[in-house]
C-alpha cells in the first residue's frame, strides 16, 4: 500500500485535499492518515467545543465535504487532537464515517486494511483527567476541555491490540525525548506521554506518527520509525510523509 501521512491541518481542507490530490497523482495512493487537530467543523455549532480562547476559533473548510459539496480523492482515516469538535466526534466514539471517504477511528481504534494494522489513539494526556471517564454524550460546551483527554481506558483498549503496523498519535510519546536537538525550542522541558511510550513498546508497530507539537522530528526505538510532523497549513513541507508498506 502507498501512504501518504498528515500532521495537524486545523480545518484547512480544501488545502489539504489539493495536496492528497497532488501527491496522488504523482503516484497513486491507497489511503490517507492523518494524527488529529483536523477539526472537522460542519457549523458553528461545533465550532464552540474547540478548546482554545475565541479568536482562534475559525469553521475551516469541513463544511462543504460533509455536505457532499466537496470530496476527497482518496480514502482518508484520522484521530482527533486536542482542538476538535469532540461533541461532535464524540458521537462517533468508536470511530465512524463523517462524510465520503473521511472516516474518524474513534477516541481509540483499530482498522485492517489490506493486511494492514492500523491503530490510533486521539487526545493529549492530563494528569488530572487521567483515571475521569469521558463525558457522556450529549455534553454541554462547558465541558469541552475534559473531553480533549485520554484515559486509562483508553490506553488499556490500544495495550489489548496487541500488535499494530502503524500507529497514528496526536501527543508525542516521551520516548520522544532522546531525539532532542539544536532545531528543537529552548522553552521545550520534558514532551510526550510516558502511557504512550508503553503502547509504542507493546504493540511494536513498523511506524508510529505524531501531530499536535508542529515540529518535525524521528526517533527510532528498536524496529520501531517514530515520526513527528508539522503543522500543514504553516509548514507543508515538513507535515507530510509518504511510505510504502508491503
Amino acid at each position: 500500500m502507498r501512504i501518504a501521512v498528515y500532521g495537524d491541518i486545523h480545518g484547512h481542507w480544501l488545502d489539504f485535499k489539493e495536496s492528497v490530490a497532488r501527491v496522488h497523482a504523482q503516484a497513486p495512493l491507497d489511503l490517507v492518515l492523518q494524527c488529529g487537530d483536523a477539526q472537522p467543523f460542519r457549523n458553528d455549532a461545533d465550532l464552540e467545543y474547540m478548546h482554545c480562547p475565541k479568536k482562534y476559533r475559525e469553521l475551516g473548510d469541513f463544511w462543504g465535504f460533509h455536505q457532499g459539496i466537496e470530496e476527497l480523492p482518496v480514502p482518508l482515516l484520522f484521530i482527533g487532537g486536542n482542538h476538535e469538535p469532540w461533541g461532535y466526534l464524540d458521537e462517533y466514539r468508536s470511530g465512524g464515517r463523517l462524510a465520503l471517504n473521511i472516516e474518524f477511528l474513534g477516541r481509540v481504534g483499530l482498522r485492517e486494511t489490506n493486511g494492514l494494522r492500523i491503530a490510533g489513539i486521539s487526545g493529549n494526556h492530563s494528569p488530572e483527567h487521567f483515571h475521569a471517564p469521558h463525558p457522556s454524550v450529549p455534553y454541554p460546551v462547558s465541558r469541552r476541555k475534559e473531553a480533549t483527554y485520554y484515559n486509562q481506558d483508553d490506553i488499556d483498549m490500544a495495550l489489548g491490540f496487541g500488535s499494530a503496523d502503524v500507529l497514528l498519535l496526536h501527543n508525542w510519546p516521551d520516548l520522544m525525548n532522546a531525539a532532542r536537538d539544536a532545531t528543537w525550542p529552548e522553552h521545550w522541558g520534558h514532551v510526550g506521554c510516558e502511557y504512550l511510550s508503553l503502547v509504542v513498546e507493546s504493540l511494536r508497530p513498523r511506524c508510529v506518527f505524531c501531530g499536535h507539537m508542529h515540529h518535525k522530528a524521528r526517533h527510532r526505538v528498536g524496529a520501531t520509525e517514530i515520526l513527528c510532523l508539522s503543522d500543514f497549513h504553516r509548514d507543508p513541507a515538513n507535515a507530510v510523509a509518504v511510505l510504502d508498506m508491503v
